[in-house]
């Protein structure tokens, strides 16, 4: 199963199966019962609506066709407010650190323009475009596409808004060809980061930011859905970590780290 669409809440995941069902594709909803389930951590990204892997082309273009025929409140108060540009390239640079290896790609996101369908740079100097934006009939850059390794297979994605500003990510970490990091952006700035890190399809790791500064890893069951663990952050230094102890579902225990990243307070 591959993801087609990370929905906003249950209720719009629930509305593009609808359509995908309509349309005679096969749909499932995952992630429902992880709205909530990490405190403080938006849970924006972590509905996604998965679809067998041949249908992924196709449940993306019925989507995609249903996204443009059905109006956007959110999207037209976008495009009449000025772009946070600023904003926008401090999130983009952040997220390029966060990840290594990505700041020529971001920050060409968001810098490069021009007209046309598509324009690209070849790093390697192999013939091949290791990095394209594709952009819309009105000039606006609407997606990134980077190859990292040099594998000739695309292993980063963004997605920008109806205004160009940075929306969603998703990447190939391990360069298997499975897309098992998604990145929501807010404002352009880095938001919320899901991992599946086992490969059993659920999220079982996820960072939020604040303004694009790392702020919390959530170590998520995949049986209750719960954390087990939340590390918090202060300028990228481990403060300290909220833990459940007794696999209850309660964060009950906490250790305090100091500025060397050793434990305080052991756990008993």
């Amino acid at each position: 199963m591959q993801t087609a669409y990370h929905a906003a809440n249950a209720v719009d995941a629930q509305m593009v199966c609808d359509v995908l069902r309509q349309e005679g594709v096969e749909c499932h909803i995952l992630g429902e019962h992880l709205q909530g389930a990490v405190g403080e951590l938006p849970a924006l990204s972590m509905v996604r609506v998965q679809v067998p892997d041949e249908h992924l082309d196709r449940a993306r273009t019925l989507i995609a066709a249903w996204e443009a025929a059905a109006p956007s409140l959110g999207a037209d108060k976008a495009a009449e407010a000025p772009a946070p540009e600023r904003r926008s390239r401090k999130g983009a640079l952040l997220v390029a650190l966060f990840f290594g290896g990505l700041i020529g790609s971001i920050a060409a996101f968001f810098g490069m323009s021009g007209a046309g369908d598509s324009q690209g740079v070849d790093h390697n100097k192999d013939g091949k475009l290791d990095e394209q934006w594709f952009y819309s009939k009105t000039g606006t850059l609407t997606r990134t596409e980077v190859d990292r390794n040099f594998d000739g297979k695309v292993d980063y994605i963004a997605t920008a808004d109806r205004a160009g500003v940075l929306e969603r990510g998703e990447s190939d970490d391990d360069f298997n060809g499975v897309f098992e990091t998604r990145m929501q952006f807010q404002f352009g700035s880095l938001s919320v980061v899901e991992t599946d890190t086992d490969g059993d399809s659920f999220p079982d790791l996820v960072t939020g930011f604040e303004d694009g500064v790392l702020k919390q890893n959530a170590f998520i069951s995949s049986k209750s859905g719960k954390p087990f663990r939340v590390e918090h952050f202060r300028l990228g230094r481990l403060i300290y970590a909220e833990i459940d102890r007794d696999g209850d579902g309660t964060l009950e225990g906490r250790v305090d780290f100091n500025a060397k990243g050793e434990p305080v307070d052991l756990p008993k």
